[in-house]
């Protein structure tokens, strides 16, 4: 049972520890602010690249459609769809909801904790999934527009096809995207130990 230098010590300190937590908060604050910029740039970035990617393919499928098969279709439909999964994907690890007075710090932590961890499955989970599933999709496009063509032919694209997408899976997520997933878990861990900060106060509370 606490006595009554312990319970004046504890609520001296508590005012202390509340004002470097809403400190850290600010800065974490300010290190999310840069991460949701580079979020934005890179959605963006990838989302025009879509469309125009879209918009090639499209023109493809009009253009040799009559010449093709039905897995020339599915193929060109399974693209479409993965890009338009994968740009909702993306785009949910932007919070487009800013801070408002009224939100407590708690909520707010909570929030940018779940947005970070959906972030972080995007580029370490989401990716290789999206990247496999194009490239069945490739496999299949390519099967089929190389009936007429030689085995060598065929299998050098199917090849070619498959070096490249999990060649440049690999390179963007071990090079390119290895500094952004460190910043990611930095924020991550900082949030966290914020939460538990606010929780020990509200319990002396």
């Amino acid at each position: 049972m606490m006595d009554f230098e312990d319970i004046k010590n504890s609520w001296q300190a508590q005012p202390i520890e509340a004002i470097t937590n809403q400190r850290l908060l600010r800065e974490r604050q300010y290190k999310w602010q840069r991460n949701q910029e580079k979020v934005l740039k890179t959605n963006l970035f990838t989302s025009v690249g879509f469309i125009v990617a879209m918009v090639g393919i499209g023109w493809v499928y009009i253009t040799f459609k009559d010449q093709y098969g039905l897995p020339f279709s599915i193929s060109i439909t399974a693209v479409y769809a993965l890009m338009i999964v994968f740009s909702v994907i993306s785009w949910r690890s932007y919070h487009f909801k800013k801070k408002n007075d009224t939100e407590s710090s708690q909520a707010y932590i909570h929030q940018q904790l779940k947005s970070l961890m959906w972030q972080k499955d995007v580029m370490t989970k989401f990716v290789w999934i999206y990247n496999f599933l194009l490239w069945l999709a490739m496999v299949l496009y390519i099967w089929e527009i190389t009936t007429k063509g030689t085995p060598t032919f065929r299998y050098t694209a199917l090849g070619i096809t498959t070096i490249y997408i999990f060649g440049i899976t690999l390179w963007s997520q071990y090079y390119k995207k290895k500094k952004q997933l460190k910043e990611i878990n930095e924020l991550i861990e900082d949030f966290k130990t914020l939460k538990e900060g606010f929780e020990d106060i509200n319990g002396i509370n």
